[in-house]
């Protein structure tokens, strides 16, 4: 059975869904195992969306003949980087709004203690107007645009960098001068 040829936006789609949906759960077991503020495991996630990418494109660049130009890969790995973020980035508002809403506060708790320990000389006058700063951005609202806006940032310089090592042209269409 012939294997149905998927458009690029289909195939982008499809994949950032999966994608996404793979760093929910991630986002869930590190919250289930009260890890989720751990900086550390919280960079693995970027794991699951490099690996979305890359499996993504080399399954389009197989339904696409075996070839896809740099473009072609660029595009690819920025759009399954671009439906994981708004998939992420509505999970990111729901889990803030309705799932913990009290993870601002612990947020807003351990930056406030970063300042001090960053810079133990300062005035509670300038931890107070630094925290202000904090808070204004921190909301389920605010959470969410800036996590989509850095996921989308990231899928940027990797379809960039990426593109570069999954495309693969067509050789045979090239003429000898």
């Amino acid at each position: 059975m012939e294997e149905k040829k998927r458009t690029l936006s289909s195939n982008a789609l499809y994949y950032g869904l999966i994608t996404g949906a793979a760093m929910i759960l991630y986002g869930l077991v590190l919250f289930l195992l009260n890890q989720h503020l751990n900086r550390m495991l919280n960079w693995f996630s970027w794991a699951f969306l490099l690996g979305g990418m890359v499996w993504g494109t080399l399954e389009y660049r197989k339904t696409a003949g075996g070839f896809l130009t740099y473009g072609g890969a660029f595009k690819s790995v920025f759009m399954i980087g671009l439906f994981a973020a708004i998939l992420s980035a509505i999970y990111t508002f729901i889990f803030v709004q309705f799932i913990h809403p009290g993870l601002i506060n612990e947020i807003l708790d351990m930056s406030r203690q970063s300042i001090m320990e960053k810079y133990p000389d300062w005035s509670d006058e300038q931890i107070e107007q630094a925290m202000a700063w904090t808070t204004k951005f921190m909301n389920p609202v605010g959470m969410a645009i800036w996590s989509m806006l850095g996921q989308i940032f990231g899928s940027l310089i990797a379809g960039l960098l990426l593109g570069i090592f999954l495309k693969k042209e067509d050789k045979s269409l090239t003429t000898p001068l």
